[in-house]
C-alpha cells in the first residue's frame, strides 16, 4: 500500500468514525467504502495545491507534526491570494529528501 492509499484509508476510518459514532462494528459496506475513497481521491488527487491540514494528511502526519516539520525544513510553500498553499509533488520530495530510507 503507497503513502497515498495509505493516507485515504485514514481518512476514510475517520470519516466513518464521525459519521456513524452510534455504530457497534466497525466496518463499511462495499459500496460505502467505494463512495468514500472516491470523495477523498477525488479531492486530494486532483488537487495540486493542498492547505496545511490537507498537506498533514496526505503525508500522513498530524498537523502538529507537519508544523514542525515545515520548520525544521525547507518545505516549499506557495501564496496563493493570501493564503499558503504547499504543492503535493514538492511536498513529497522534501519529504523523500529528508528522510532516512530503512527496511522493516
Amino acid at each position: 500500500m503507497d503513502d497515498l492509499q495509505r493516507g485515504i484509508y485514514r481518512m476514510v476510518v475517520k470519516e466513518v468514525a464521525r459519521t456513524e459514532p452510534k455504530r457497534k462494528e466497525n466496518f463499511l459496506s462495499k459500496k460505502d467504502a467505494e463512495k468514500l475513497i472516491k470523495k477523498y481521491t477525488k479531492r486530494y488527487v486532483l488537487q495540486e495545491y493542498l492547505n496545511a491540514t490537507e498537506a498533514a494528511d496526505v503525508l500522513g502526519m498530524s498537523l502538529t507534526t507537519f508544523w514542525r516539520f515545515r520548520q525544521e525544513h525547507n518545505v516549499p510553500v506557495h501564496v496563493i491570494d493570501g493564503v499558503k498553499r504547499y504543492k503535493k509533488s514538492e511536498l513529497i520530495k522534501c519529504v523523500e529528501d529528508n528522510s532516512v530510507r530503512g527496511y522493516a
